[in-house]
């Protein structure tokens, strides 16, 4: 019998210790085509000289390389549980502060001083005809956006190791609690520590996108072993934020003339959601450092509303000292 799409599945498991397998302890629901690929690095010798006008004769392997391309579907998008396990695995924790049903995961840091200790995680992906694992598995790039008629998306480019034939963790799917786009409020302050304070803007913002680097990258080595070692924060963690806004006095003096003066600027967006349980709200807010690198005016229109698309670098704060961070507000007591 052939696998059914209705029947595939992507479940991950933290790991306690980076490249020992775990089993699964969250069921996840991302668009699953062409998520998974499996390098085996063959080399066919092809330069190889024979006297023969088709060179290859015998093949070798010389490592192995496992990509995630996760990504979520349109009329899913991503939950705020979800949104724990790519956002607060640099911090290093597993467990949030609780105040009844609800839990507070905050602080997920980016681009601070100091090294971090980056969680894995075991992922399991499939159908009903084989399940298959990988080990270390860690994202190498994290993309979120929303549009005010869609819902939240999320993408991440992973990495894996040794994909395995194994038999799929039986769970119960989560009923999980999605972000739909119009719930985020935008807010700006030229420093981080007036966010908290500044109002927010309604009417203003359509879509907006936010895509950078984790910093973290798989290393191998001559070790005996055909799959990498261990990853290590060895990159900068660098990253775009791309707005669409209305066309208005709010558009010129926020956008227009910060990029032409080089103004190093600050971003809040919040979604607040249904009640937890205990009278808490889900919520995802994502602080964020920028300067504006591109505006466009009169860059399209919606419904004949003429709109600005601006795109922004992700900088670093020295006072902040970092240049993103966020907290979530869900059910998730543990990763």
């Amino acid at each position: 019998m052939a696998g059914t799409r209705l029947m595939s599945h992507f479940q991950i498991g933290k790991e306690t210790t980076k490249g020992t397998a775990v089993a699964a302890t969250r069921m996840m629901h991302p668009d699953l085509t062409s998520t998974f690929a499996v390098d085996w690095m063959k080399t066919n010798h092809e330069s190889r000289r024979t006297g023969y006008r088709t060179p290859p004769s015998y093949v070798t392997r010389q490592g192995e390389k496992v990509t995630i391309n996760y990504r979520t579907v349109d009329d899913t998008g991503i939950s705020f549980d979800e949104l724990s396990y790519f956002l607060h695995f640099p911090a290093g924790g597993t467990a949030a502060s609780s105040g009844g049903t609800s839990y507070l995961w905050d602080q997920f840091a980016w681009g601070g001083t100091a090294s971090g200790s980056a969680l894995s995680w075991t992922a399991e992906y499939g159908d009903d005809v084989q399940n298959y694992e990988a080990e270390y598995v860690f994202p190498t790039r994290i993309r979120l956006s929303a549009d005010s008629d869609g819902m939240t998306q999320l993408e991440s480019d992973m990495v894996g190791r040794q994909n395995t034939k194994s038999t799929k963790t039986a769970l119960t799917p989560a009923s999980p609690v999605n972000i739909p786009g119009y719930l985020w409020v935008p807010k700006f302050a030229t420093a981080q520590s007036g966010l908290d304070g500044a109002s927010t803007i309604p009417n203003f913002l359509r879509s907006w996108e936010m895509d950078w680097s984790t910093g973290l990258v798989p290393h191998t080595y001559q070790d005996g072993l055909d799959y990498f070692g261990q990853n290590q924060e060895s990159m900068p963690v660098l990253g775009t934020v791309r707005l669409v806004v209305d066309s208005n006095a709010t558009a010129i003096t926020q956008f227009y003339d910060k990029a032409e003066a080089g103004t190093i600027d600050f971003l809040n967006l919040t979604a607040t959601g249904a009640d937890v349980g205990d009278g808490t709200a889900y919520k995802a807010d994502i602080d964020v450092c920028l300067e504006y690198q591109n505006v466009q005016m009169l860059a399209g229109e919606i419904e004949g509303v003429n709109t600005y698309e601006v795109e922004a670098s992700i900088m670093l704060d020295e006072t902040w000292g970092q240049s993103i961070g966020a907290e979530v507000v869900n059910a998730l007591a543990s990763l």
